[in-house]
């Protein structure tokens, strides 16, 4: 009931063209797929978990998540880093996404590394999870490309570094990060 009043309330707020289209012609009823329009991240998060398994599995597939389960994890741990996004950097995860198991998915196998201590959930994780669903949505390296030329150029010290944030060693040579 609460994500069906915060939902009503971001449709009565919007003064988006499309939003009156659907008050004035449809009674304020819209279509599910106009409403995402206007929903943020963690509304649409909400709405996943929610999800018959089904229809639910059919999205993760879709993006080449195997399973309900770890894409709503992705899409919580998303939310997060959005939310902090301008203290993001010298942050560890509260939610981080779950990393697959070893084949599962493998362009992440790394996440997995033995040499990295098991504690070490930063920032790196999850745009290594961004690098692999953004070709689903739009295909091209591009994006991946900018954010390993961001990282290689941010200016290292001694109590802060790339690897400190959860990259192994030399991760921008791995596939995901690539042309």
């Amino acid at each position: 009931m609460q994500w069906l009043r915060l939902v009503s309330d971001r449709q009565a707020g919007s003064d988006e063209q499309f939003v009156e289209h659907f008050r004035d012609t449809y009674d304020d009823r819209m279509p599910v797929w106009a409403l995402t329009e206007i929903l943020e991240l963690g509304h649409l998060s909400v709405l996943y978990r929610g999800m018959s398994q089904v229809c639910a599995e059919e999205i993760a597939h879709a993006f080449g998540v195997p399973t309900k389960k770890m894409m709503a994890s992705w899409l919580a741990s998303l939310n997060y880093v959005r939310n902090v996004a301008a203290r993001l950097f010298n942050r560890k995860l509260q939610n981080a996404p779950s990393r697959p198991r070893l084949g599962q998915i493998p362009k992440l196998d790394h996440l997995r590394d033995s040499r990295m201590p098991r504690k070490v959930y930063g920032t790196y994780n999850a745009l290594a999870v961004i690098a692999y669903l953004l070709p689903s949505i739009e295909p091209g390296p591009d994006w991946a490309v900018r954010v390993a030329g961001l990282l290689r150029s941010f200016p290292t010290s001694s109590a802060l570094t790339i690897e400190s944030k959860g990259a192994r060693l030399h991760w921008d040579t791995l596939e995901l990060w690539q042309a």
